[in-house]
């Protein structure tokens, strides 16, 4: 009998492991999760922190939002600070709820070191004006790391204790602004296609059913949305490159390895996250008695958990179902 439980207890402790957990930016009924206050500094970053079992993260905004034009005061333009957040976006995908919403919200402020941003004066006809802007380029990231990581704007860290898979949702405002994940060990970004796999949902590619359809007249799920090119900054450009997408970056996450998630410029949304720990529980031949929880997770086919009244194709508990 201690031989049984013993074995019992290591395949639940094998359960329990590769168990999904998640954190969204939306509580269940679409409103922003309060944890969204801007720091009362506006020279200063507004940070959320959040975390699961085994996840820890942070959603950043600004602070520098921008510059104006000018005269240069000890070699910089005044900077124009905002660390808002934006308000809570929806996307609706599919009539009836049996897709659930995808939430995001937005930050502020161009992700970049902004220790590196160069200030060039305005030319007229080869003349110069002596009013001087802002040149941003060299505090962009760059996929090689050589720029260093950003330190303002809007980014996202995630940070798991385990090793597992993560799985970002992100809204990106046309899809040719490059997207990034980036380690911080080495500060290189994660190949898209291969490192990291992108599915949902590109505006304008819609599901091909008939009229009536839930699905009718909306974007169809995509589970690998192809990188637009293989070099250069192409190759971080995901599908045509010029549409909104509402996407799912998933990638294998290594222990106490802090992860990046930005884009080039602000114009991106950050949803939340799902974390399946382990990939493997190396227990073979090992009968459990079966657990059905009722108040277990919902979620649909494209891995979004839903609510209780979703209707459609659902998974609870590890198993699909239908509910009409």
């Amino acid at each position: 009998m201690k031989k049984i439980f013993t074995l019992v207890s290591v395949a639940l402790v094998a359960m329990t492991m590769n168990a999904q957990e998640s954190w969204y930016v939306n509580n269940e009924d679409g409103t922003l999760k309060s944890d969204y206050v801007a720091n009362a500094d506006p020279s200063q970053a507004s940070v959320v922190e959040f975390s699961t079992t085994n996840v820890k993260g942070t959603h950043v905004s600004g602070p520098v939002g921008g510059y104006t034009n000018g005269e240069l005061v000890d070699g910089k333009l005044e900077a124009n600070y905002d660390n808002t957040w934006g308000n809570i976006s929806k996307k609706d995908l599919s009539a009836d709820g049996s897709v659930a919403p995808f939430y995001y919200v937005q930050g502020k402020g161009n992700p970049v070191n902004i220790d590196k941003v160069t200030f060039e004066e305005i030319m007229t006809d080869g003349v110069g004006t002596g009013v001087y802007r802002p040149y941003w380029e060299d505090a962009y990231y760059q996929p090689d790391g050589t720029a260093g990581l950003p330190k303002n704007g809007t980014y996202a860290t995630l940070t798991p204790s385990v090793d597992g898979t993560l799985k970002v949702a992100v809204w990106i405002n046309k899809g040719n602004r490059e997207i990034y994940v980036v380690k911080e060990s080495d500060m290189k970004a994660l190949a898209l296609g291969t490192d990291v796999i992108v599915s949902g949902y590109i505006n304008g590619q819609k599901n091909e059913v008939a009229e009536g359809d839930p699905l009718y007249g909306y974007e169809k799920y995509q589970e690998n949305i192809p990188v637009k090119g293989t070099e250069g900054s192409d190759a971080y450009v995901i599908g045509e490159g010029n549409q909104t997408a509402w996407a799912y970056l998933t990638f294998a996450a290594t222990a106490n390895e802090t992860y990046y998630i930005f884009n080039k410029s602000t114009q991106i949304g950050f949803g939340g996250f799902e974390f399946t720990a382990g990939t493997d529980t190396g227990i073979a031949g090992v009968e459990v008695e079966e657990q059905n929880d009722p108040n277990a997770p919902v979620y649909n086919l494209a891995g979004q958990r839903v609510g209780k009244d979703a209707k459609g194709i659902l998974i609870q508990n590890g198993k699909k179902f239908i509910r009409k």
